[in-house]
């Protein structure tokens, strides 16, 4: 199996200074620096991973989607591109058929962290989720549980449109185990167009004194809920870092849960590479 070229499906690289990030900030000490293109990279390759998904960490600019759309033209590992386009704005076409020129642009994000809870459920948002639909276009759900209240009527009405939800929906993994979060997802996993990225566990974790046995219970529970052919690895590099988890421990981390809970080599191929290919309609 390790013969095979796998995909990262979730991945961040940004110089520091060249756009107004409100995220990472500077108490972030270990990733509030220039995070480059080489530098991930460089840690991929200590991997069987060998293409990726870039995905935005600015709202409010489309610069940084330009900025890495460029960037990807001298570097082919770049597979896909999660951009970033003002989802409110009557002007979110437009944006979205130029970018869509670009064969990398594979759909957007939004951090919801900056906004309302119910942001969501905006009617130009859903309007814009519609342009999604109609354009073939993905889009990363990036919620929390103060969301959830708010995801199902979302994806009741956008029922072909292909939606990815980030971190496995950032559960309190270092409480133990979260009730109110298996609940949620059990409920999304029920929409046959939403499908989840395996990412983002090592820093729901405890920072300082995670294990992979705190990992399990999770990747298990989400595996089993959504099945092998909607879940996908990502990983979350470099935010990763703030756990002191090199790319190399995130990914053997998922391998070892994986093993754990029986999956195939097969169908370790479906969730670090074919899933996250189908889903992005990647081309290589």
């Amino acid at each position: 199996m390790n013969q095979v070229e796998f995909v990262d499906a979730h991945f961040h690289a940004w110089h520091i200074n060249k756009f107004d990030y409100a995220w990472p900030t500077n108490d972030l000490v270990p990733i509030y620096r220039d995070c480059t293109l080489q530098e991930y990279h460089d840690s991929m390759c200590k991997t069987p991973v060998r293409h990726a998904v870039w995905v935005q960490v600015l709202n409010h600019s489309e610069g940084e989607t330009e900025w890495i759309l460029k960037e990807a033209e001298s570097h082919s590992f770049i597979k896909g591109v999660v951009g970033w386009i003002d989802m409110t704005s009557e002007k979110s076409r437009d944006a979205l058929m130029r970018f869509k020129q670009n064969p990398k642009f594979v759909g957007i994000r939004h951090i919801l962290d900056f906004e309302s809870p119910d942001w969501i459920s905006r009617r130009e948002v859903h309007d814009c989720l519609r342009i999604l639909e109609e354009l073939n276009l993905t889009f990363d759900l990036l919620v929390r549980k103060k969301h959830f209240v708010y995801v199902p009527d979302l994806l009741k009405r956008h029922p072909k449109l292909r939606v990815l939800i980030d971190h496995i929906a950032k559960p309190d993994i270092k409480s133990g185990w979260d009730r109110e979060w298996a609940e949620g997802m059990q409920a999304f996993s029920q929409f046959e167009n939403v499908h989840v990225k395996l990412s983002g566990l090592v820093t729901e974790a405890n920072l300082e004194g995670w294990k992979v046995a705190d990992l399990e219970p999770y990747v298990q529970n989400v595996v089993n809920w959504f099945g092998v052919d909607r879940c996908m690895f990502g990983s979350d590099w470099p935010v990763s870092l703030l756990a002191t988890a090199t790319y190399e421990t995130v990914y053997g981390a998922l391998q070892t849960c994986l093993t754990a809970m029986g999956v195939s080599d097969a169908d370790k191929v479906k969730i670090f590479r074919s899933n996250a290919i189908s889903f992005y309609n990647l081309t290589f």
